[in-house]
């Protein structure tokens, strides 16, 4: 009988994870995401445990509330952005990040991760270790990776 291979999180996740404090401001985090070039971070505490994530989909609700836009014109939309931008640069990210979050650990397979990732309809998943602290994450790419290593497909 031969032995299957495991495939775990800790031979896919990243360990350079964007994070920013709880207590950012929006105006932090829209620099921060620009900076490194990013649709998202994960939020985490003074004790480097995770709180949340943020997303530009988040930032973007956040910024434009439900309106319907066809109501608005062209130069009415620009002058509402611009008014809404301005005012909510300063609120705290805490306002409008996804707190209801999914973790792994890094000795989870693959499999649960890919679960995880595919029930929730969400883009990647922290990795904390048993004090729940962030020590990485694990994105579609990198699961899209190990299935081509089942496969055999070298990059």
């Amino acid at each position: 009988m031969s032995e299957t291979k495991k495939y775990s999180v800790s031979e896919y996740m990243k360990k350079d994870v964007v994070t920013i404090s709880s207590s950012a401001t929006l105006k932090d985090a829209l620099k921060l995401l620009i900076k490194k070039n990013t649709n998202g971070c994960v939020v985490v505490d003074k004790n480097n445990q995770v709180v949340g994530i943020l997303s530009s989909w988040d930032i973007i609700q956040y910024i434009v509330p439900h309106f319907e836009t066809d109501k608005l014109v062209s130069s009415e939309a620009d002058e509402f952005l611009i008014k809404q931008v301005k005012e909510l640069s300063t609120h705290p990210i805490a306002k409008c990040i996804t707190t209801k979050i999914q973790t792994v650990y890094q000795q989870t397979s693959i499999m649960e991760a890919s679960a995880l990732l595919s029930e929730f309809r969400i883009r990647q998943l922290p990795v904390v270790n048993t004090k729940k602290e962030l020590i990485g994450y694990i994105n579609r790419t990198n699961i899209k990776r190990a299935f081509g290593d089942i496969l055999g497909i070298k990059p």
